[in-house]
């Protein structure tokens, strides 16, 4: 399979520049070419950013005739984040920072702190319903300053964060739509963002071929034109976190060698996974390591991981290199890693190096 590491000049942080450029906040990457000319060119009191989990290039080239509103907009693909994962690459596109600095590593976390991996979005050790601490670890620890609150402080503009998880009652696009339509009519500059926990949320379940995960598809595509067709004075742009590819699992408790050679649980998702190993088995493990997954991952340690810049350049969050452990396996073939077979036994998933899960479309409406 065709893989490919993150580009931070073409990429989601890229896409926020854009925007923040546009509202007059200062912003040292460059924006995405194709938005900057569109926001120069329209001139627009409103932009609404509309970000769908899960739903990358590949999912929508596979089904334009699904979606014929999105394809017939989309304008590029850029990179998703290191790793491409929600964590990650959402959190990017909500500060407009490079993870390496946002510092929302992954689904899980090791803090040295705490001395344990915590699913970040849960608050919880990872594995358990124990909460690490009496706040919110990550919101805590890893805070950053949002878009929509840097927006909210320049005098004559507004913005607003919707969200809509298809699990929750009460929550749906329709209404998403007709509160970014009364957004879009304030006398302000106005900027939205709405995210979607769809697809993402039924391609974990069902797999990328799946007619339940055609139907969200035809459901945004229908939702996302109403939308545009209801507005003016705007610029809407669509993008995703990252992509899907559907996964078979490689157990790394039946590898006993290996397995003893760990320290405490893998961190990061199931196909960028982090470890940390016992003194006595640095040099040995990656060894191991390879043997058991043969040319499935990338197998890099923290230092590899750091000079490449995998998670970018920009200034390191305080918790960054604790975070990443001494060894990560990342996926670039259809393998996803998990300890045991009672966890993580998603149908399809994310957080590797393929070109399924790094590129994400761009999808741009002019409605003048």
């Amino acid at each position: 399979m065709e893989y490919m590491f993150p580009d931070y000049n073409d990429g989601l942080v890229n896409v926020m520049a854009s925007i923040e450029h546009y509202f007059g906040i200062k912003n040292h990457h460059n924006g995405v070419k194709e938005i900057d000319e569109a926001l120069k060119k329209g001139k627009y009191k409103n932009v609404v950013l509309f970000l769908f989990d899960g739903f990358g290039n590949k999912l929508l080239e596979e089904n334009k005739l699904i979606c014929p509103f999105l394809y017939k907009h989309l304008v590029k693909s850029v990179s998703s984040n290191f790793p491409s994962t929600t964590m990650s690459a959402r959190t990017t596109a909500e500060s407009a920072l490079e993870p390496v600095t946002h510092g929302w590593l992954g689904w899980d976390m090791y803090f040295k702190k705490y001395d344990e991996v915590i699913t970040l979005t849960k608050n919880v050790i990872k594995g358990t319903s124990t909460k690490p601490d009496k706040f919110h670890v990550a919101k805590t620890l890893l805070s950053y300053e949002p878009v929509v609150e840097k927006i909210n402080k320049l005098s004559g503009c507004y913005a607003e964060k919707i969200t809509v998880y298809s699990n929750h009652p009460g929550e749906s696009l329709k209404k998403a739509r007709r509160r970014i339509k009364r957004i879009s009519k304030s006398r302000k500059k106005t900027y939205v963002y709405a995210y979607y926990n769809e697809p993402d949320h039924a391609l974990h379940k069902n797999g990328t071929d799946s007619m339940i995960v055609k139907d969200y598809l035809k459901h945004i595509n229908d939702e996302f034109e109403k939308l545009c067709s209801s507005l003016k004075n705007t610029l809407i742009i669509a993008i995703a976190d990252h992509g899907h590819i559907n996964v078979e699992y490689i157990n790394i408790s039946d590898y006993p060698r290996l397995s003893k050679m760990i320290i405490g649980k893998l961190a990061i998702d199931d196909r960028a996974t982090s470890f940390r190993v016992k003194k006595g088995y640095l040099k040995e493990f990656p060894l191991q390591l390879k043997k058991v997954l043969k040319d499935d991952f990338i197998i890099m340690s923290k230092n590899d991981v750091i000079e490449k810049k995998l998670y970018g350049s920009d200034k390191e969050n305080a918790y960054f290199r604790d975070g990443l452990g001494d060894y990560f396996a990342i996926g670039i073939s259809n393998k996803a890693i998990r300890y045991d077979s009672s966890s993580n036994n998603h149908v399809s998933a994310h957080s590797g190096l393929t070109l399924d899960e790094m590129l994400v479309p761009v999808i741009m409406v002019s409605k003048p």
